[in-house]
């Protein structure tokens, strides 16, 4: 049997509260059938039709039931069973015949009117991260940008509603310093006439890095002048000596430096916490505190534990553009004696713009003091700008960032007035959005970054490619 389908229009895709009964009584009327070879079930289907249309979806729902005993798989008769369970005020079995109903979908079409619904019925049934699931699968069948442009807009709604919010990345990302080791990997002592040549470990070793990354975040509370919010995450990177590098290791005299491999430099860090924002509080616009409990591992051994303690505030300027300012307060105990314990004070003002050609600009200024013992203390000023093209560049979505700044020591180790250092970072982003599965697309980043310091071992260079993936809505 061939289903005909026809296209339904936004204001009928169910958003928000809206009842599904009018999209499954418009959809009733789609569910055609042009095989003559199936009179009997096309009799039941047209009575099933009519039935939904006249208001009688228990009579729509004990037809279907009939037509799927004589075919299990048959895509009207659970489309239309579907369908009369929506009207029925059921919609956690809505999704489930309309699931069964996507499976035996044999066109585009209705692969995307059918996950579009079940998308629909979770979401009427309050499961909204299954929803948002659904949306994801119907992306995968749109036809025009129409129908992408609906999927983002309901999927937004979604995530909106939704208390529960998941991030999830992955990356994969060839270097030429995975360790931001020394560029000459010399050591010199300033005011003394030794030069020493650094541990392998410690100059820049190529391969690859791995990285993966979870954010959750659950809505607790909200009214309308707050919402509370609890947040986890958990971070990790590990990587893959270049044969480069592992020649260089297997080179070096120290036994405990010829035993490293690329996981004495992976990482991992995890963190819970709890944010509050306020509507009322503030003249300027939302106010919002947040404290977190963390931790960070490296090479496998747990370093220090961090307590963070955050203040931000929100100024919209316009309705096209906005101020944030962040101050961030870290407590960071040491938990090996190689380490001190750090206190760090951090403030950023960041300037966001939607441009009138759609192009979007943020400028950002960051001031951080980092206390952590005589030798380890350093203050570091940053300026950044970031700039996304709001239209496609050969069919990929671009941004670019630039970051540019400086970090002074007041006293350092090799050296007898302190250390100043001048770094940057430069990255481009391309997004290949015409290459999509389930609204994710390919990403690639090319950056490169660089540190010139004054105490020379610490002069650095890296350059990577970052393929990741990104999310069209």
């Amino acid at each position: 049997m061939k289903l005909q389908s026809v296209k339904i229009t936004r204001a009928d895709q169910p958003k928000g509260a809206t009842n599904l009964r009018n999209l499954a009584r418009l959809c009733a009327m789609a569910v055609m059938i042009s095989s003559a070879d199936a009179q009997p079930t096309q009799s039941l289907q047209e009575q099933a039709e009519a039935a939904l249309v006249a208001g009688a979806p228990a009579t729509t729902l004990r037809l279907a039931q009939e037509m799927l005993r004589a075919q299990p798989e048959d895509f009207a008769a659970l489309y239309l069973l579907a369908l009369a369970q929506s009207d029925l005020n059921d919609p956690q079995s809505a999704a489930a015949s309309g699931a069964r109903a996507y499976a035996a979908a044999t066109s585009q079409d209705t692969r995307f009117e059918t996950a579009r619904f079940v998308a629909g019925a979770y979401f009427q049934a309050g499961h909204y991260t299954r929803s948002a699931f659904w949306l994801r699968r119907a992306a995968n069948h749109a036809s025009t940008e129409a129908d992408l442009q609906f999927i983002a807009e309901a999927y937004a709604n979604t995530v909106r509603t939704n208390p529960l919010s998941v991030a999830v990345t992955a990356a994969i990302a060839p270097t030429d310093n995975i360790n931001n080791g020394s560029e000459d990997g010399i050591l010199r002592l300033e005011g003394i006439d030794l030069t020493f040549v650094l541990p392998e470990d410690r100059r820049a070793l190529s391969g690859i890095g791995f990285s993966a990354s979870t954010d959750l975040r659950y809505r607790i509370s909200e009214t309308a002048h707050q919402v509370t919010t609890v947040t986890a995450t958990l971070a990790g990177d590990t990587y893959l000596l270049s044969d480069d590098a592992k020649s260089l290791i297997a080179d070096s005299p120290d036994p405990e430096v010829r035993a490293i491999d690329g996981r004495d430099f992976a990482t991992v860090t995890a963190s819970v916490g709890i944010e509050r924002q306020q509507n009322n509080i503030s003249p300027l616009g939302p106010l919002s505190l947040g404290t977190a409990f963390g931790t960070y591992w490296e090479g496998g051994e747990r370093l220090v534990d961090f307590h963070d303690l955050s203040l931000e505030q929100t100024v919209p300027l316009t309705n096209t553009s906005r101020l944030q300012l962040r101050a961030l307060r870290r407590w960071q105990d040491a938990r090996t004696p190689a380490l001190d314990d750090t206190n760090i004070y951090d403030i950023t003002i960041a300037y966001d713009r939607l441009l009138a050609n759609r192009d979007q600009l943020r400028l950002s200024l960051i001031s951080q003091r980092n206390a952590a013992g005589p030798e380890n203390s350093f203050d570091e000023y940053q300026i950044g700008i970031g700039y996304l093209l709001a239209e496609p560049v050969l069919g990929a979505q671009i941004s670019t960032s630039l970051n540019i700044g400086f970090r002074t020591f007041e006293e350092f180790t090799t050296t007898l007035d302190g250390r100043d250092d001048h770094f940057y970072l430069a990255s481009v982003t391309a997004v290949f959005e015409d290459v999509s599965y389930f609204g994710f697309s390919p990403s690639v980043t090319v950056s490169g970054a660089r540190t010139h310091s004054t105490a020379e071992e610490n002069t650095s260079a890296a350059a990577q490619i970052l393929f990741g993936v990104a999310s069209r809505f």
